[in-house]
């Protein structure tokens, strides 16, 4: 599919298997996604299982259930992440899941838990695998993103989850995915800017100012190899570039030109080219939401 010049202005800018923040964000769409799927008979379910025993690339065990501890009917955000597994010493102890007042998940204070309880540990969040969140899930980030986002929409047209749950849960869910792509979209902008000035000589490229990043610390000081937090997100405005009266008249051009072949071809940025198959995914998930949910 020929993707249209105006889409890869608007999401040419994302990362690729979300690390740092945006796998705390994917952590709680996931979570949320899982509430509103335990609203289905028990062997309709599939947010919430992992294989037993992934071999060769396929699950030749036995999918298992999430289950609460401490007596909790079904599990919680803390429970969920010893669910998919890999926390360092002593996280397991760490409450990172937030609610508001109406017992609604609070993404944002959620991933910002999750990011710091991580950071606090040393380390990076833990890059889980589809296999081990959803039944039949793969070891693929693509997969996992369609697999999530096509069976909350499923249970959005299913009148007694969609009841159950509630038009809240819903909501939650997809503020969840546009906070997962606002955060990519941050992420790769610090990297973008850089190389959209270099690969564009003569030409000024404007910065689209995003917001404050909401997880900056200024206290903390990064490992080694690592690169401080900006404490405002920011991207590149393609647009207010491209007609920028001060720019060459081509400048349109010459940005077409720059952007195919650094994240598509055989000359192709390394990680840009690996970030556009995932951008797709979250764009396709993005219209499927609009496009297959009954009104």
């Amino acid at each position: 599919m020929k993707v249209p010049f105006a889409l890869t202005l608007s999401f040419l800018v994302t990362a690729v298997w979300a690390g740092g923040y945006q796998n705390c964000l994917e952590r709680a769409w996931l979570f949320q996604a899982y509430l509103i799927d335990q609203h289905n008979p028990e062997a309709q379910r599939q947010i919430g299982y992992q294989c037993s025993n992934w071999r060769q690339n396929k699950c030749i065990g036995n999918w298992t259930p999430c289950r609460g501890r401490q007596g909790r009917r079904q599990c919680n955000f803390d429970d969920f992440q010893i669910f998919l597994g890999n926390l360092q010493p002593g996280m397991n102890r760490q409450t990172q899941g937030v609610n508001r007042p109406d017992g609604s998940l609070d993404i944002t204070e959620t991933a910002k838990n999750c990011i710091w309880t991580w950071r606090n540990a040393r380390a990076a969040p833990y890059n889980f695998r589809g296999y081990k969140a959803v039944k039949h899930g793969r070891n693929n980030h693509n997969d996992f993103i369609y697999r999530i986002g096509q069976i909350t929409n499923d249970n959005y047209n299913k009148p007694a989850v969609k009841a159950a749950a509630g038009a809240q849960a819903f909501r939650t869910a997809d503020d969840a995915l546009a906070a997962i792509t606002k955060a990519r979209v941050a992420d790769h902008g610090r990297h973008l800017i850089p190389a959209a000035r270099a690969g564009l000589p003569g030409v000024t490229v404007v910065e689209k100012d995003m917001g404050a990043n909401p997880y900056y610390r200024a206290a903390w000081v990064p490992p080694a190899g690592v690169d401080a937090d900006p404490p405002r997100w920011k991207t590149v405005d393609w647009e207010a570039t491209i007609n920028n009266p001060a720019n060459p008249p081509d400048t349109r051009d010459r940005v077409r030109g720059w952007l195919g072949p650094f994240y598509r071809g055989p000359t192709a940025n390394g990680h840009a080219k690996d970030h556009w198959q995932v951008l797709r995914s979250y764009k396709t998930i993005s219209d499927r939401t609009n496009r297959c949910r009954k009104h």
